[in-house]
């Protein structure tokens, strides 16, 4: 694999949540960039070299995010979603997505129980076990990632986006639902979605070798 990958981790988690599938591209160059949600954030977006943009749930509204910047563009290949979306919250064009009382209320919590906010999103998401949460939780940067989920819309950079572009989603995800899904994807090319049956909200640790798959396979479709 001589392509070199960008991973962004999604709302609720840290860099770790890449490891389980990293473990299947023992090969793989890869820079993975952190939100600090548990810690010190890394947002330096590598300009030495061109990449595939990898982000699960926020961290892909994040890559769309960054499409404005003409570095990144320039340097960004190709965007892969892993239960990802260009916009997350309800609005009457976006009729499937989630309503800003629930994104309200978690940033109400989060003041006074961060460790359950955190526990509660990842039975949601479908984990058996619960989420691994860091000594450290940095309220702050948790509360500006769900202003971003109900503020942010990217539909417009993700319609205009002409590189390589590759989803994996679940049926059974209860947190961006597989209509919000459809949604999201509708003015993309055909078949851009690969559907899982099962697998929850948080694949990289539900499936990790499926993701992997994913990624190396689009890999092998770059020139």
């Amino acid at each position: 694999m001589s392509c070199r990958l960008l991973f962004v981790h999604g709302w609720g988690c840290g860099a770790g949540v890449w490891r389980p599938l990293l473990r299947f591209l023992p090969e793989i160059e890869a820079d993975i960039l952190d939100l600090g949600f548990f810690g010190r954030p890394n947002l330096t977006i590598p300009t030495q070299h061109p990449f595939i943009a990898v982000g699960h749930s926020l961290g892909f509204l994040w890559l769309l995010n960054q499409l404005d910047n003409e570095i990144f563009a320039k340097q960004c290949l190709g965007l892969i979603s892993i239960n990802g979306f260009s916009r997350f919250s309800f609005s009457h064009d976006f009729p499937h997505g989630i309503a800003s009382r629930i994104l309200k209320r978690m940033t109400l919590r989060l003041t006074t129980e961060p460790v359950e906010v955190i526990r509660e999103f990842g039975r949601q998401s479908g984990l058996e076990q619960a989420l691994s949460i860091p000594a450290r939780v940095n309220v702050e940067a948790l509360s500006l990632g769900l202003s971003w989920l109900a503020q942010w819309d990217q539909r417009t950079q993700l319609t205009q986006w002409r590189g390589e572009l590759w989803a994996l989603a679940s049926e059974d995800d209860q947190i961006v639902t597989p209509a919000l899904t459809r949604d999201v994807f509708a003015q993309c090319q055909p078949g851009v979605i690969h559907w899982l049956p099962s697998g929850g909200h948080l694949l990289p640790l539900t499936r990790p070798e499926t993701c992997a798959a994913l990624i190396a396979d689009s890999i092998k479709t770059l020139p």
